[in-house]
């Protein structure tokens, strides 16, 4: 027989962050702790359900007993426990008789290659009821949030407080009392709209909580809400749109939710779009609605989570808020305007970009600086670099606007905006918005070549200042988004073709700072930000489908993205290759033996202490590879340099049949250990051979 498992935990109301934490997790802890008590459960079958004032598990089929165990007791070896005729001896006997049994129960068993008796039984399988309460109890002990509390109760940290628990096995009710509250089989229903409502079985827990107005499956009300927002939206030949991802929010600030439409006046709609959207997204979490051209409209929808009969009052006051707000932006909007870009760019002196490197200003000069660099070293044209330089200088000017003080998500949109009004190239408005992207992991990168520049520069200021500061990402927490940033760089790079060397990019940036005494010094600062920029290189790579022992064979060999990926992808390919197998053995038997080299004695190789033809047959062959290698790589072609090495396979088979290596000689042992290291030197210039796996 089986039973369906319910436990409800009524809480205040939770947090969307909690709530997202809760789905994240809570389905593995719970098939988890199922697992460890022995009882068998189907863990796709878990469902939990999260509203705004109630976490519920539920899980159908639960057995009524634990499975059956198999208990093994390992006795002596059988060399012990019998012979040579096959009879017990007294070590058998005596660990049967230790067990409750006779040596004919015993049965012989191998463990790590040896023969041992054990004595096997079955566990007695303990009922699922009187396993339940512990289970019930760890599901709310150890749940994990990203912010927790305390109340009242010091044995429980939890997101919110605890008001209630439901705990059901089929009809009967699980007891489990925690921090003063005690299982029960009464929920309660939505705050306004509901009330007390008894759940008889957990087959019944939804229908049941429904009649109490709560929508208690996350996926049932989102399908609703979009359902809804579609409907409304079209009756108006509209789409909604969610750019700030408001749905995953609202989602969990409601229980009963209902779709309501409203209008703010036209005349708002000279703001910018971002403005608008951004005024009705980040703080009232409204819809706003586009047109079929994506033109936003004056219409957007909102959910609520009261009664359905309030909705003209509950309308007309998310519209009085809302059109406060547009107000506020709209003075604040023409205040700016009047203001002017170059006015606000001279004011940035004022700004504090970090306490220890200064001011924006000063941020400012570094754009430039590194902007101008970064334009030389990837070879635009006159005309983009003018335009990358002069977005540069204008890129932080809206950070003294009163409209990016009141929205900071629209820092650089706002300047685009200004840039656009007071009649700067499109280039260069454009380029000042896209100093910011890609401004998610897979975002979208500048169209510009001028912002491609501008947020490079951007970007590797932001990385080698915050390890200049002694603040480098930690673990988990980044809090100045330097992973997004290093990932940016390299993907901007690897689509635009920027050929740069991230190396003197770091050191250039470095020396932009000012040589503040307080400042982590430049030997310990660019070899970390650069290893940091090189990591993201590794993930793109090996994102696209390259071994990752592939790419870490040559990230030692160059620091120019662009490189790096060819040097990979060539190295990926030549794997496959009929002559991988010659190259393996160019590399790996001089290496080898190369080791055995001092660092001290390194240096040239001394032809005249040849004693034996194929040190100098295979001296000649190296030199030959060597040179083709290196044509064909300073030409980008490192398939044919893999390739050109690979042929001194021969010459190599020759030298160490024929060659002693370590000779007695200690001047010529040395020289023959310098061709070796020579030649595996002449590998790694390509790849690291010995770094790939297999």
């Amino acid at each position: 027989m089986a039973r369906d498992f319910l436990l409800e935990i009524g809480t205040e109301e939770l947090p969307s962050s909690a709530c997202h934490a809760v789905l994240d997790q809570l389905p593995a802890r719970v098939a988890g702790l199922f697992v460890a008590a022995e009882i068998e459960i189907e863990p796709e079958s878990i469902r939990v359900l999260v509203s705004p004032r109630r976490i519920g598990v539920m899980i159908p089929g639960v057995p009524e007993e634990q499975k059956p165990r198999e208990v093994a007791q390992r006795g002596p070896a059988v060399e012990a426990a019998f012979d040579a005729t096959g009879t017990p001896t007294p070590a058998a006997i005596g660990f049967a008789r230790a067990k409750g049994g006779s040596p004919a129960d015993l049965e012989v068993r191998e463990d790590n290659g040896r023969r041992f008796v054990y004595y096997v039984s079955t566990a007695e399988a303990k009922p699922t009821a009187g396993l339940l309460p512990e289970i019930c109890l760890k599901i709310v002990r150890d749940m994990y949030f990203p912010k927790n509390m305390r109340w009242g109760y010091k044995d429980l940290r939890f997101s919110r407080p605890m008001r209630w628990l439901v705990a059901l096995y089929g009809s009967e009710v699980i007891p489990v009392a925690i921090a003063g509250v005690r299982s029960g089989r009464r929920s309660l229903g939505h705050r306004w709209l509901g009330g007390p409502v008894e759940i008889d079985a957990p087959g019944e827990y939804v229908k049941a909580l429904r009649s109490v107005c709560v929508m208690v499956d996350q996926v049932e009300r989102e399908a609703l809400i979009r359902s809804e927002m579609d409907r409304l939206a079209a009756v108006h030949g509209l789409h909604y749109a969610d750019p700030m991802d408001k749905m995953a929010e609202v989602l969990y600030l409601v229980e009963w939710p209902t779709v309501l439409s409203g209008t703010f006046r036209q005349g708002h709609l000279r703001l910018p779009s971002e403005v608008l959207i951004i005024a009705m997204q980040s703080h009232q979490r409204y819809f706003p609605l586009l047109d079929a051209d994506d033109v936003l409209s004056n219409r957007f929808l909102f959910v609520m989570n009261g009664d359905p009969e309030c909705a003209d009052g509950i309308r007309a006051g998310n519209l009085r808020v809302l059109e406060g707000r547009m107000e506020d932006a709209e003075f604040s909007f023409d205040k700016d305007v009047a203001t002017g870009l170059e006015q606000m760019a001279a004011s940035l002196d004022r700004v504090v970009f970090h306490e220890k490197l200064g001011s924006m200003k000063a941020k400012t000069d570094r754009l430039g600086a590194l902007t101008g660099w970064l334009a030389g070293a990837v070879g635009v044209d006159e005309e983009v670099e003018t335009r990358a330089l002069e977005a540069a200088r204008l890129a932080k000017a809206d950070q003294v606007s009163i409209m990016v003080r009141e929205f900071a998500d629209l820092e650089g949109t706002m300047g685009q905006t200004y840039a656009r009004l007071e009649g700067f190239p499109e280039e260069v408005a454009q380029a000042i918005r896209e100093q910011f992207l890609p401004d998610a992991a897979e975002g979208v990168l500048p169209e510009t070549v001028s912002g491609s520049l501008l947020a490079t520069a951007e970007k590797i200021d932001n990385i080698v200042a915050a390890f200049a500061c002694g603040e480098p990402p930690t673990g988990s927490k980044d809090p100045y988004g330097l992973r997004r940033a290093a990932m940016g760089m390299v993907g901007i790079a690897l689509a635009r073709g920027f050929a740069y060397d991230v190396r003197e990019l770091a050191e250039f940036a470095y020396r932009q700072l000012g040589g503040h005494s307080h400042l982590v010094g430049e030997a310990d600062v660019v070899p970390q930000a650069v290893e940091f920029v090189l990591e993201r290189v590794a993930r793109v790579l090996s994102d696209e489908g390259l071994a990752r022992d592939v790419v870490d064979a040559v990230l030692p060999t160059s620091a120019v993205f662009l490189d790096l990926a060819a040097r990979a992808r060539a190295l990926q390919a030549a794997r496959g290759a009929s002559w991988w197998e010659d190259l393996v053995v160019v590399f790996t038997r001089p290496s080898n033996l190369a080791k055995k080299l001092p660092d001290a004695e390194a240096g040239a190789v001394d032809p005249a202490l040849f004693e034996v033809p194929a040190e100098g047959v295979l001296f000649e062959a190296w030199r030959a590879a060597a040179a083709g290698a290196s044509a064909a790589a300073g030409e980008g072609r490192y398939a044919d340099a893999l390739q050109a090495l690979a042929s001194m396979r021969g010459a190599v088979d020759t030298y160490f049949d024929d060659v002693l290596v370590m000779a007695e000689d200690e001047t010529v042992r040395r020289n023959r250990l310098r061709q070796l290291a020579g030649i595996a030197e002449s590998v790694r210039k390509v790849a690291h051979l010995e770094r790939l796996q297999g």
